[in-house]
């Protein structure tokens, strides 16, 4: 296998990843606060998603980004197949707009961090980041879908 097919399975796995955990926060942890309420989950997040959540989100999704960048630079720098070269480059803005969406997304969490525990104000502030990592989680599922469609195309 050439150096850019390599490095596109091995963004796809890294985006497959990333899109799994972006889908269990979007569909299973972040509709859980409706049935348990803000201040429990806000509870819940501090503990989870600013405990070691601080630390592997973000390491896995810089690790997909750089992948999904390596591949596509590898492919553009490379022989491969003109097949590959325009769903990686949208892969690779579909992970640029991910981060966009995480810069809004990330300080929202942040904050919730430091909120006091007061129902109103961090429901709003929910409100605002399970929007904003609804969009960031669309953006990942692209990613990924991309590059699975990248690997069957050539």
């Amino acid at each position: 296998m050439t150096l850019p097919g390599s490095l596109t399975v091995l963004a796809a796995a890294a985006n497959g990843l990333l899109a799994g955990l972006s889908l269990e926060v979007a569909l299973v942890k972040l509709p859980a606060r409706r049935r348990i309420g803000s201040v429990a989950y806000a509870a819940f997040a501090r503990g989870a998603d600013l405990g070691n959540g601080r630390v592997v989100y973000p390491a896995v999704a810089i690790g997909a980004a750089v992948l999904t960048f390596a591949a596509t630079l590898a492919t553009y720098v490379g022989t491969s197949s003109a097949s590959a070269t325009l769903p990686l480059s949208v892969a690779s803005l579909a992970s640029v707009l991910h981060f966009i969406a995480t810069a809004k997304a990330a300080p929202i969490m942040l904050d919730i961090g430091r909120a006091p525990d007061d129902a109103g104000v961090l429901e709003q502030m929910l409100d605002t980041f399970a929007r904003w990592h609804a969009a960031r989680a669309a953006l990942q599922c692209l990613t990924f879908f991309v590059l699975l469609w990248t690997l069957a195309s050539t």
